[in-house]
């Protein structure tokens, strides 16, 4: 069953997953959970879904029921994350021979999807179509630069070495939609009528206010999303819609096989990425390969070497807001290597 275009009302009129929320049934509950395993991109919509039939389902004091129904308009309305799948709600179960709920279940669903219609487009699902052209504004850096650009809604972009960013030309009059190419931090004005958008290669980031990281160097072959505050929709593009998306949540990323379009989502440390921002690194008895990855993490290059030591790395130094060159030559000195850059290939080659 292919449930990637289910939407909430889908999931509440199937009565596999009925059943699922009951927990009744363990052949069907071991079934959802493989779904969900199988297909992390659905769990946000699953969670919310379970949670509305909790609602139905239950026999609760109508204020706790008020209370449920008013933290999912939140959600409608301000698009802002919130975790209704923890809601402690008592387990009092009604029967259900024939799921006289799900009449008024529905209609309370009928209302959201008109709220939807009316009030705006499920950007999660599908994109508006927009191509480069020639007015498209173009900010580009070099190497080792970087540069903050300010947008006409108050959006700012932080931008590495060797990135180029793309703006549509009707930027913030009725869209806001750019490309990159590169690596960058995107801290986002809140507009719920005109969602953020990023095109990175096949990718499309969407939000609506927030802040998160893209990396997406031609170079790398992947494109990695980091979300830091607030929420975002990461999918491929295919045509006018976004096919393969997920929801993240701060603290969470998405790494994204550029060719196959494959998804691996995992958590992250969001020092991470300030450290990144203030170009932060901090080394203590860091080897080669520590140094290689930090350096292509914080710096946008490759690092490569000519030779190996003679003798194991250990390297522990701190620095800050520094360029590459200043931290190459205090590495270097330490651990006797002279190093050559092109592009964004650098080359160490250590003493024989």
């Amino acid at each position: 069953m292919d449930y990637s275009l289910y939407k909430i009302e889908d999931f509440l009129t199937d009565e596999s997953f009925i059943k699922y929320c009951l927990r009744e049934d363990a052949e069907v509950l071991s079934y959802w959970e493989e779904v969900i395993h199988q297909h992390p991109e659905l769990s946000d919509t699953i969670n919310k879904a379970e949670s509305l039939f909790l609602i139905f389902a239950l026999k609760v004091d109508p204020a706790e029921k008020q209370k449920e129904l008013e933290k999912l308009k939140l959600v409608i309305e301000n698009d802002e994350y919130i975790d209704i799948s923890v809601t402690e709600i008592p387990q009092r179960i009604v029967p259900f021979k024939k799921y006289a709920w799900l009449s008024a279940a529905a209609a309370i669903l009928i209302c959201i999807g008109t709220y939807f219609l009316l009030n705006r487009t499920d950007y999660s699902t599908q994109v508006p179509v927009y191509t480069q052209t020639s007015k498209s504004e173009a900010v580009k850096t070099k190497f080792n630069e970087r540069r903050t650009v300010k947008l006409p809604d108050g959006s700012t972009v932080l931008l590495n070495g060797l990135t180029e960013l793309k703006i549509d030309q009707d930027y913030n009059k009725n869209n806001r939609v750019l490309w990159l190419s590169g690596e960058a931090y995107f801290t986002v004005a809140k507009n719920k009528d005109k969602p953020f958008i990023v095109i990175s290669g096949k990718t499309a980031t969407t939000a609506l206010g927030t802040s998160f990281k893209i990396n997406n160097y031609s170079r790398i072959a992947e494109t990695s999303v980091m979300l830091t505050k607030g929420k975002v929709n990461v999918g491929t593009v295919s045509g006018t819609r976004v096919i393969n998306h997920l929801q993240l949540i701060p603290g969470e990323q998405v790494n994204i096989d550029d060719a196959q379009q494959q998804f691996k989502k995992s958590k992250f440390a969001i020092s991470e990425v300030e450290d990144w921002t203030n170009r932060r690194l901090v080394f203590s008895m860091a080897s080669l390969k520590e140094i290689k990855t930090v350096l292509k993490n914080t710096y946008g290059v490759e690092i490569n070497t000519t030779n190996q030591p003679r003798k194991t790395i250990a390297f522990t130094g701190q620095f800050s807001n520094e360029s590459l060159t200043e931290v190459l030559d205090a590495i270097g000195f330490s651990n006797h290597f002279t190093y050559s850059i092109k592009d964004d290939i650098v080359k160490l080659e250590f003493e024989k």
